[in-house]
C-alpha cells in the first residue's frame, strides 16, 4: 500500500516503517537480512569485510557486488562512519536499490573501519535506494537511537550468536520505536 506524503513523495508504509501513529516497532524487521546478522569472532580485514557484505546485500538490492563494494569503499574514505562508543554504520546510497537494506555485525574486539574513531566492534551495514533516502534517513535516525542507548549497546554485544543477535535487534528495534 502507497501513501503520499510530504511533496508528493510515495513510500510504502512497511518498508519505511512510517505509520500514521508515528514508526512502526518492527522498521528493522522487513530490512533486516537474517544472513548478515551475525557475530564474527575472528577479526576480518576491512576491506573483506566491506567485500562480504556486499556480496551478501547484492541478491536483495539487486545490484552487483562490486557496485555495492565501490559504494561502500567510497563512503568509508569520507570517514564519519563510526561513534566514540565502537559502532559503525558504514552505509551507501546508490541508484537503482530494489529494497533498502541493514544488516548487522558484532565483532568482539572490533575493527578498524574510520581512522578518526576507535575500532567498532557494531557494525550497522546498509543500503539505499538514492530516489528514496528519506528511508535511508529514517533507517539512521532508528539505529542511531538504539546504538546512543549504552544499555542496549551492552545487551547487544552480549549476544553470542546471529540467531540471538537478531533477536535482540528486533527487541531493541520495539524499544526505541
Amino acid at each position: 500500500m502507497e501513501r503520499q506524503v510530504g511533496g508528493g513523495r510515495p513510500f510504502g508504509t512497511g518498508v519505511t516503517g512510517w505509520s500514521q501513529g508515528g514508526y512502526l516497532p518492527d522498521m528493522l524487521g522487513e530490512m533486516l537480512l537474517p544472513d548478515l546478522v551475525q557475530r564474527l569472532d575472528r577479526i576480518p580485514d576491512a576491506t573483506l569485510l566491506i567485500r562480504t557484505i556486499s556480496e551478501q546485500m547484492a541478491p536483495a538490492t539487486g545490484l552487483a557486488a562490486a557496485t555495492l563494494e565501490q559504494a561502500f569503499t567510497e563512503r568509508l574514505r569520507r570517514g564519519g562512519v563510526a561513534t566514540p562508543e565502537g559502532v559503525a554504520f558504514p552505509h551507501a546510497v546508490i541508484a537503482g536499490v530494489r529494497k533498502t537494506v541493514l544488516g548487522c555485525l558484532l565483532i568482539p574486539g572490533g575493527i578498524e573501519l574510520d581512522a578518526k574513531q576507535p575500532p567498532s566492534d557494531l557494525v550497522f551495514a546498509m543500503a539505499g535506494e538514492s530516489t528514496r533516502p528519506w528511508e535511508h534517513v529514517r533507517l539512521l535516525a532508528r539505529l542511531s537511537r538504539i546504538a546512543g542507548d549504552e544499555e542496549a549497546r551492552r545487551r547487544l554485544r552480549a549476544c553470542s550468536d546471529g540467531g540471538a543477535l537478531l533477536a535482540a535487534l528486533r527487541e531493541e528495534d520495539a524499544r526505541h520505536a
